[in-house]
């Protein structure tokens, strides 16, 4: 699990953003597994906050030139998986609005496990996200990234298998680490995570196999595939369910509705093999 290659990307993209936000770069951050350790070369993310003076509606085109000059000047793996989070401090303090990119779990990430790679550190001054806050936001993230084409490729594990083991173990361990945030109010990492499930859901060999590939590769698609058919299905309905009993307790309706109707499509789409 060496994160050489990860931490390279990263001190380009402290300075592609030096370049690009000139002073109105504060503080840029090591956030996910870079910071708090469990980097998997195969699959993990290289993840990065970037903390701005002054957040505008422009605020979003200069981020893309800053992962574009990054995968220009170190092309590779690695810089492909680049995901910059980018706030004002009043975001990191109290969270973000409209104009930036940094969700509640990622903000508590921040605050308790971000290790600074440039500028002032003014963390003292946070306040972490509450549970509220937690449950509505890993709640919304539901509601985005699991729409209907999503869910189809959670019912047909040939089609995942064929995206490769990244695709795989993340589609596999975002429900985990979202009901494991939801349980503990702690941040779902993979590991931390996956020995929790193991002992308290109803997929652990899933899961458990899932960290396995993260670290070693799918040497064994057959027996994945296996896998997938027989668990990944029932870990998402588990998911589903916790999250709709925590938004309805919130008195959030209309997330309520809009993750019921996602659990009703994967319940009734033809599961593929």
């Amino acid at each position: 699990m060496d994160g050489t290659a990860g931490m390279r990307v990263l001190h380009e993209s402290v300075l592609a953003a030096s370049e690009v936000l000139g002073e109105s770069l504060e503080a840029a951050f090591t956030l996910g597994s870079l910071a708090h350790g469990g980097f998997a070369t195969l699959v993990s993310d290289v993840d990065i906050a970037l903390v701005l003076a002054n957040l505008s509606a422009d605020t979003d085109s200069d981020i893309d030139k800053i992962s574009s000059l990054v995968k220009a000047r170190y092309p590779g793996t690695f810089a492909e998986r680049l995901s910059i989070f980018w706030t004002d401090w009043e975001g990191v303090f109290r969270g973000t609005g409209s104009l930036g990119r940094l969700p509640a779990v990622d903000r508590r990430d921040l605050i308790e496990s971000g290790r600074l790679l440039h500028g002032t550190d003014r963390r003292t001054q946070a306040t972490s996200p509450d549970t509220h806050e937690l449950v509505i936001n890993g709640a919304e993230f539901a509601v985005g990234k699991f729409d209907a084409q999503y869910l189809a490729v959670v019912r047909n594990p040939g089609r995942l298998l064929a995206e490769g083991v990244r695709a795989t173990t993340k589609v596999v361990l975002f429900p985990v680490r979202f009901m494991y945030t939801l349980s503990t109010e702690r941040i779902g990492r993979n590991d931390e995570a996956a020995a929790w499930y193991s002992r308290t859901g109803a997929a652990p060999a899933l899961a458990q196999a899932a960290l396995m590939w993260r670290r070693q590769g799918i040497d064994n698609p057959g027996h994945a595939q296996l896998l997938l058919s027989e668990h990944l299905v029932p870990m998402y309905l588990e998911f589903f369910d916790a999250y709709i009993e925590a938004v309805t307790a919130v008195g959030r309706a209309d997330l309520t509705r809009e993750l019921q109707q996602r659990r009703a499509r994967l319940a009734a789409t033809p599961k593929e093999t």
